[in-house]
């Protein structure tokens, strides 16, 4: 799934010309016929604002912003009108306004100042001069209650946490108290320290987690807090259990949503994991199940909770760090739902730093790194037993993993070391089947390294894993049942020194993408169909190229969130094949259920609905930028990805960098043709 934004910037008027008798060639390799030029994008309305425009930016729920030197305003892109305009941010540098992070919502910076805004109604959620903070320490979106959560630092007075409504900007409530000690205020010495604890936490990120649309619960370096989400009342407190002889709070906390007990949130704190009440904060377990080394993330499977180990930092006073021939050794374990007792007597000894567990069935794939170097094991959950005696070092780090009948599966990415590969691991002798395995090939010296061009690329159609190896440029495909692999056709070139960017099956074979190629292969290996548009001669043309997935994984980012704290826990695990979670559950609740985004204003959340449910079916073409005819300007090229013919085109005309922003959910493209004019074309 791809979504393309485009956008440049502005140094002098553009004029537009689309006339369909004048067309950008490509230079076409083993083609088929020629398809007739395409024709000019139409005009679907033209828009006068006031000032010379700067920039322009696509946001996730479709809205279209725009910069001049007067205001920024919100441009509708289906009528072509302006529905707000904000003159206190007018003159904002591109890079000044942004998505914040897991939300629909856009937030504007610029010293001093801090505005949160819903991009559609233009409504202000926060303003950072409200409150008259001098620093804003944490921010988050709670969808579920409709709130953003704001924590921060006034220049005199107490530090402040503060909940906004997303759709009136309203604040609900404020809560000046959440640093002060839950225990006795104590004299001297324990004063101090006390007031050293409040001071600290108050300057420090808090942990977030929305449980249920009633209750918010916080970590500070005080303690555990529940809030009531209406009032900002403190429900309940607890205080982290201290491990060290020293009685130091812990350094390193994480809240977890519960995936399949509504009861309870896990709390993981150093190397320790504990279940709380919901209901009135107090632990579920006797004890917390523990590992050997700080817990980085828990998975919950069905059969139990994997803590995954990471050392602690060097130079921690308070903590054992075991390094062995210059490897850090950790301990993994599964606590089980019910009362958190382990299911191994004693950790599992891990050679280095647990980095990721991905679920397959009743067993979890492992990826270890041990000094930069990635080693891989599985784990049956409810025995917490590995498969292999000896842990496999892969070259690379883990990218794509999956048991098959034929072993464990997996696809790695290079760096500027050492190379990838794709191979199958035996698991009854943990050998690697492939002796001369797919690899990636890795640069002569690691100052030239250019990450694109070593990458794996694959996509799987039935017992069929298809990689393209860059190293080489072939491509190959991996039978996942029995365990084999063959390469397909010749070598593929691509003009202009390209390397795909991106792969992906169609009906007609294997397409292949690069910024200025497009190749379609057949099943068998046979090129179908070869495509080259050479590139603009200024690499500002096309800067925004680089950033083609941002709005599209921002959108999906904030229905994962809307959808909930657990839903977005388990979502991270996208690596799964048997789950899928964010292309599957989420295509369900939003397209058959008729849910909509939650939290957001009724209009916000029925556009951002409408783009969510767009956005799944995957993109049939893609955007490149080639020089015009005449050598002098660009043209933008919609091109076809199973015929690799344009179906349309549009001049940019002969700027040096025109200010333009394509979406291809809508397919539109917004252009600016002199200072104060913007026009909408319909692709």
């Amino acid at each position: 799934m791809k979504r393309t934004i485009l956008a440049g910037v502005l140094l002098a008027p553009v004029s537009v010309l689309l006339p369909s008798g004048i067309s950008s060639e490509p230079q076409q390799f083993n083609a088929q016929a020629v398809a007739p030029a395409p024709s000019g994008a139409t005009a679907a309305w033209t828009l006068k604002v006031k000032g010379d425009i700067r920039w322009q930016q696509l946001t996730p729920m479709g809205a279209l912003l725009v910069s001049t030197d007067a205001a920024l305003a919100a441009v509708d892109t289906e009528r072509g009108q302006v529905m707000w305009e904000k003159p206190e941010l007018g003159g904002l540098p591109a890079d000044g306004v942004r998505v914040v992070e897991g939300s629909l919502l856009m937030e504007a910076t610029r010293p001093g100042l801090l505005v949160i805004f819903d991009p559609v109604t233009g409504a202000v959620v926060f303003d950072s001069h409200r409150l008259n903070l001098a620093q804003i320490v944490t921010r988050r979106v709670l969808p579920q209650s409709g709130t953003l959560l704001v924590h921060g630092r006034r220049l005199d007075g107490p530090s402040v946490v503060a909940l906004y409504d997303l759709v009136t900007g309203e604040q609900r409530w404020t809560n000046e108290a959440l640093f002060e000690q839950a225990e006795p205020k104590k004299r001297g010495f324990g004063a101090m320290m006390q007031g050293l604890q409040r001071t600290a936490a108050e300057g420090s990120a808090l942990e977030v987690l929305q449980a249920g649309p009633d209750m918010i619960v916080v970590h500070t370096l005080i303690g555990l807090r529940a809030l009531d989400a209406r009032t900002g009342a403190v429900r309940w407190s607890a205080a982290l259990p201290t491990a060290t002889r020293w009685a130091q709070s812990p350094r390193h906390v994480q809240l977890y949503p519960s995936l399949n007990k509504s009861d309870r949130i896990y709390v993981s704190f150093d190397d320790h994991l504990m279940a709380y009440s919901l209901a009135d904060g107090q632990a579920l377990w006797a004890k917390p199940a523990s590992v050997e080394g700080n817990i980085r993330d828990i998975v919950q499977h069905p059969a139990g909770i994997i803590m995954l180990p990471e050392a602690p930092p060097e130079g921690e006073p308070t903590r054992s760090r075991r390094v062995i021939n210059g490897v850090v050794q950790t301990g993994l374990n599964v606590a089980r739902y019910e009362d958190g007792t382990t299911v191994a007597t004693k950790s599992l000894r891990m050679h280095g730093n647990v980095i990721d567990a991905m679920v397959a069935g009743d067993a979890v794939v492992l990826a270890v790194d041990a000094e930069s170097r990635t080693f891989v094991n599985v784990m049956d959950v409810a025995t917490a037993t590995l498969r292999l005696k000896k842990d496999v070092k892969i070259k690379g780090q883990l990218a794509y993993v999956e048991l098959t009948p034929a072993g464990l599966l997996y696809v790695s990415r290079p760096d500027a070391t050492i190379n990838a590969e794709v191979n199958i691991i035996d698991l009854a002798t943990g050998e690697q089947k492939f002796k001369d395995a797919i690899e990636s090939g890795k640069p002569l010296s690691a100052e030239d390294y250019k990450a694109g061009r070593y990458y794996l690329h694959h996509a799987s159609e039935g017992r069929t894993l298809y990689v393209f190896a860059n190293r080489d440029h072939r491509l190959y495909a991996v039978d996942r049942e029995a365990g084999t692999f063959r390469a397909l056709g010749g070598e593929i070139k691509l003009q202009g020194g390209e390397d795909p960017i991106d792969m992906e099956i169609r009906p007609g074979g294997v397409v292949l993408i690069a910024p200025q190629n497009l190749v379609l292969v057949a099943r068998d290996g046979q090129v179908k169909q070869q495509v080259y548009y050479p590139a603009p001669q200024l690499p500002g043309v096309v800067r925004a190229l680089y950033a083609v997935n941002a709005v599209r994984a921002g959108l999906y980012g904030a229905a994962a969130s809307a959808y909930g704290d657990a839903f977005t826990q388990a979502s991270q695990k996208t690596m799964d094949p048997n789950a899928r979670y964010v292309t599957g559950q989420l295509a369900t609740a939003y397209s058959q259920s008729g849910a909509q985004l939650t939290g957001y204003s009724r209009q916000s959340a029925a556009l951002a609905t409408k783009r969510f449910k767009a956005s799944l079916t995957v993109p049939g073409s893609v955007f490149m930028l080639t020089r015009a005819p005449d050598g002098n300007g660009n043209v933008l090229l919609q091109i076809d990805k199973d015929s690799g013919q344009p179906r349309a085109r549009v001049d940019l005309g002969k700027e040096r960098e025109p200010v333009y922003a394509v979406d291809d959910v809508a397919g539109m493209l917004f252009l600016r043709t002199a200072p104060g004019t913007l026009v909408g074309y319909r692709l």
